[in-house]
């Protein structure tokens, strides 16, 4: 005697398998079936019962996800050019006692400033995304590197396109070996392995070590930071006259990528810009609005 096994799928479609057609007929071989593909439903009960152990939560506290809704709407904003408020990134080009005209157009007394290098970020380092960057970057959730890089990706190809270039090098800043061995990992290294796996370009990870920690240094001390270039990949690379593209996680007042710019160019490299997770402050236009 033939049994029919019937089944109901989670979002109520009701499945037959096994015996035989009600009806005596039907389809060829005498029986029927509606069937529904089981594996969402045991990769949910995987990952629930894996949660048991180690609970997934978002690092602004929502759990049952890695990452909510919410959180990865940031990463989705389109990304804001920054450089105009760091500091370090700032080169003089004119300074005027009284004002000027110059082409019809009415400069007033000051100073000029021109960017080293054009630096996009996905936003503000502060509330949720910050609460992301630090806990991706000291709080051991390095799952966070592929949705970070997946966002970054259209940065990169902003900052290539921008240049004129395609499949730029990417060039992650360097830690400092304490920082490292407190994280447990590189994660600006990671996250450009992660970038070269959505295809925006192709990892150069340079031996290269700053020659002064972060903290601790005041405004000055940090503008004056250097960091040093070594090892055959970055001859070659100088070599070569690569296109590279500069990875950060937060930009404060640029002095980090300043100095990874001059020894990038002094090797003999050409820099297109630096693409930045976030940016500890934003430009603002007179009336308060984000440009």
């Amino acid at each position: 005697m033939d049994h029919a096994i019937t089944t109901t799928a989670p979002d109520g479609t009701i499945g037959v398998t096994g015996g035989a057609d009600p009806a005596g007929a039907g389809t060829e071989g005498g029986s029927s079936s509606t069937t529904w593909n089981p594996l969402p439903l045991i990769r949910e009960i995987a990952a629930q019962t894996c949660s048991l152990v180690t609970p997934r939560h978002c690092p602004c506290g929502e759990e049952g996800t890695w990452l909510c809704r919410r959180c990865a709407g940031l990463l989705a904003a389109p990304a804001i050019r920054v450089e105009s408020c760091c500091d370090a990134l700032q080169h003089l080009t004119a300074a005027r006692v009284h004002a000027e005209q110059h082409g019809g157009v009415l400069l007033p007394a000051g100073v000029d400033h021109t960017p080293i290098l054009p630096v996009l970020a996905l936003g503000e380092y502060s509330g949720p995304l910050q609460r992301l960057v630090l806990a991706w970057k000291n709080g051991g959730m390095l799952h966070l590197g592929a949705p970070l890089a997946r966002a970054l990706a259209p940065v990169i190809a902003r900052l290539a396109a921008d240049a004129e270039q395609t499949c730029p090098a990417l060039v992650p800043v360097p830690s400092r070996l304490g920082a490292r061995l407190r994280r447990g990992e590189d994660h600006t290294a990671e996250l450009v392995r992660e970038l070269a796996r959505t295809g925006a370009g192709r990892p150069l990870l340079l031996r290269s070590t700053p020659t002064t920690a972060q903290e601790g240094q005041g405004s000055r001390q940090r503008r004056t930071r250097q960091i040093r270039l070594a090892g055959h990949a970055a001859r070659r690379a100088g070599q070569e006259r690569s296109a590279v593209i500069i990875v950060d996680d937060v930009v404060t007042t640029g002095s980090t990528l300043r100095g990874m710019h001059e020894a990038l160019t002094g090797a003999g490299m050409t820099v297109l810009g630096a693409a930045v997770v976030a940016s500890a402050r934003l430009p603002v236009r007179e009336q308060g609005e984000i440009f």
